[in-house]
């Protein structure tokens, strides 16, 4: 018998997170491969900004395909083109973050999962001990307690590595939110400045 088996039902929901979990992480991964900014450099090619020298910042910005709208947005001579700029980083950050609240109710919701696997296994071997005619059987009580736990290992598996991705998703979406905004600030400052 099998690991997974031996879990009982609930490892088919905890099966069903863990591969939705995995989907998501593993989407998100490519996604953030895609989208190399800030790049290393980025300070000083943002004061080069500051001083007039758009031209480094904008190939920062135009290799990724992510921000060549979000680049050429900052070259547009538009009136509009601040609250333009926003609404563009705005829809940057949207697609840096799809998904990830999925991913963070996946992470909370797999050890409960988990825990109430155990439970149901505990209540089972209970109930099976209380059947009993012949006394506690010690192999009976401890295979249906390992039995149980199978399941809360399971959701902490699946929620441990879903929790440290997350985060890891989130400060990287911040960082390029953060660096959107500098850039379009120094633009708009270089600008008004000749």
């Amino acid at each position: 018998m099998t690991i997974f088996t031996m879990g009982g039902w609930m490892m088919w929901p905890l099966a069903l997170v863990s591969i939705t979990a995995t989907a998501i992480v593993i989407e998100r991964l490519l996604l953030f491969a895609s989208c190399p900014f800030p790049a290393k450099g980025f300070a000083e090619r943002l004061e080069r900004a500051l001083e007039g020298d758009a031209a480094p910042l904008l190939e920062d910005l135009n290799r990724v395909a992510l921000l060549r709208r979000f680049a050429l947005l900052m070259t547009s001579s538009s009136p509009h083109r601040e609250a333009a700029l926003r609404i563009e980083g705005e829809a940057v950050l949207q697609k840096l973050e799809k998904h990830l609240s999925l991913l963070s109710i996946l992470a909370r919701l797999a050890p409960l999962m988990g825990l109430l696997g155990t439970v149901l296994g505990m209540i089972s071997t209970f109930s099976e001990i209380a059947d009993a005619q012949s006394g506690v059987n010690m192999n009976q009580l401890a295979g249906g307690i390992w039995q149980a736990l199978i399941t809360t290992a399971t959701g902490l598996c699946i929620a441990i590595p879903a929790l440290f991705f997350l985060h890891r998703f989130r400060n990287r979406a911040d960082r390029v939110a953060t660096a959107l905004s500098e850039a379009a600030n120094a633009m708009s400052a270089s600008a008004a400045e000749h």
